[in-house]
């Protein structure tokens, strides 16, 4: 039995003369040239696949990577989280992928006579999951992204109470630090140890022998996010918490950093390379981008003449409006939110009623008079409304939310059901489905552990407070 890490949320497992790849993100960037793979995967490594299989952990682009995917056969079987909805199976078949399986939350596949592979769901928006690797003897659970607490982690742990190695995101992929309060510039818009912290408690949970940080090993290139490389946890951060958390809580665990091409085998354990990846990241990033500039200079020839035509945007709107109940708009009821596009070619302002299901073009002039603003690329906004890739959009960390502080609990809902249009939730009798109930109903735990997440947030509780909360073996 091997694993092998691949890239910043790719691994390959092998046992038994089989290969599962998880998560392909190998080559070119995401997120509009926004994410690149850090450290960068080297040709060679990528060469080297040839998966029986691969696992998506869930839609996201730096998971679910088309021209990654297109490296391989078309016909390779592609395991995928069975949600309320077919967004996954649509958009793989949408980039020529033909074998397609849905698996469902807490099913067992067995890929090969020594590999076996179970999914575990979570999250009501845009279904992510985490995946239990079953290989010669050895259990690897691949949190990845996956925020499992409460209940459902429990869930897993029953079924899976000794983990070998456990691998888990360790810093920020959401656009909390893309929220700006106009009248309290000062304010604190993210708690960047939180991150740190979850880390930490979630490896408390599963007691693995080795945890491994992962699916946070990317950096921001593109001139508009390459500031925001500060704000990234490395991996030697991780360490140097969990150090200290487990002589605090007495945990035999390990933290292992890894990086793409490094490997575990149970005949020879660890084979890891050499580097400074992250002792001397400003340095190496730095380098990276000016190898990559060349891409970047397209980009930007790309993006300059990009515009973005009014109907768009008034067809998306007006088709969300009468989607999205009445009562989930009441806050911006009599609001209009300002989407501003900006491109050498041109800058435009939208400003949208969403109750009303209207769009009016702004001069840049009047820009200054919303308390809500939105600022993206216009080649983002365009793709987005085109694509409905509104979550994508927040999470490339090239699309910035302005509000002063008493318009900004209405700029998030706004912000919250356009996400939420991504995910299919509207409209809501789609949840009255068969195969939303198939989808949901295993998964009756999150409910639970939602119900009293609600009542937490009533209590004034922020998210990453209570995800702690329910981390933790002690509080709990």
């Amino acid at each position: 039995m091997e694993f092998q890490t691949l890239s910043h949320a790719g691994l390959r497992v092998s046992a038994g003369g089989v290969e599962l790849v998880c998560d392909p993100w190998l080559v070119g960037s995401v997120y509009w040239r926004s994410w690149w793979n850090y450290p960068p995967v080297p040709r060679t490594l990528v060469e080297s696949l040839r998966p029986d299989f691969i696992y998506l952990t869930h839609l996201h682009w730096d998971h679910f990577q088309a021209d990654s995917l297109r490296l391989f056969p078309e016909d390779t079987p592609i395991l995928v989280p069975y949600d309320r909805y077919e967004r996954m199976t649509r958009d793989l078949k949408a980039v020529g992928r033909t074998n397609i399986r849905e698996v469902r939350h807490g099913e067992r596949v067995v890929l090969g006579p020594e590999l076996a592979v179970t999914s575990f769901h979570f999250s009501p928006i845009i279904t992510d999951s985490a995946v239990v690797i079953e290989a010669g003897g050895q259990v690897l659970l691949n949190a990845n992204d996956a925020k499992f607490a409460g209940a459902p982690l429990a869930q897993i742990l029953k079924r899976f109470p000794k983990v070998d190695f456990c691998f888990r995101s360790h810093s920020s992929a959401n656009p909390r630090a893309c929220f700006h309060v106009t009248d309290a510039p000062d304010e604190e818009v993210d708690d960047n140890d939180h991150y740190l912290r979850a880390f930490a408690l979630f490896m408390a949970r599963v007691k693995p022998r080795y945890a491994i940080p992962f699916a946070s090993n990317s950096c921001l290139l593109h001139d508009d996010v390459y500031d925001m490389n500060a704000l990234v946890q490395t991996p030697l951060a991780v360490r140097d918490h969990f150090e200290a958390f487990r002589r605090e809580r007495r945990l035999d665990t390990q933290v292992q950093i890894m990086v793409p091409g490094d490997r575990w085998s149970s005949e020879r354990g660890f084979a890891l390379q050499n580097g400074d990846w992250f002792e001397n990241r400003e340095e190496r990033i730095a380098e990276y981008r000016e190898r990559v500039q060349p891409t970047m200079k397209k980009q930007a020839a790309l993006e300059a003449k990009v515009s973005v035509p009014l109907k768009q945007v008034e067809r998306f709107f007006a088709d969300l409006s009468k989607k999205v109940p009445a009562v989930l708009m009441r806050p911006l009821k009599g609001k209009e939110v300002l989407l501003v596009s900006r491109s050498e070619k041109r800058v435009d302002g939208f400003a949208v009623d969403l109750p009303a299901g209207t769009v009016r073009l702004v001069p840049p002039t009047e820009f200054d008079r919303f308390d809500m603003r939105v600022e993206f690329p216009a080649l983002v906004l365009r793709q987005s409304v085109a694509m409905n890739m509104f979550g994508h959009a927040g999470i490339s960390k090239r699309v910035h939310y302005h509000a002063t502080a008493a318009a900004m609990p209405a700029l998030k809902r706004f912000v919250t059901i356009s996400e939420l249009a991504e995910a299919e939730i509207f409209p809501l009798r789609g949840h009255l489905s068969l195969r939303a109930v198939k989808a949901l109903m295993p998964r009756w735990r999150e409910g639970v552990l939602y119900a009293r997440v609600v009542a937490d947030l009533v209590r004034g509780r922020d998210f990453p407070t209570i995800e702690e909360r329910y981390l933790d073996p002690i509080a709990a």
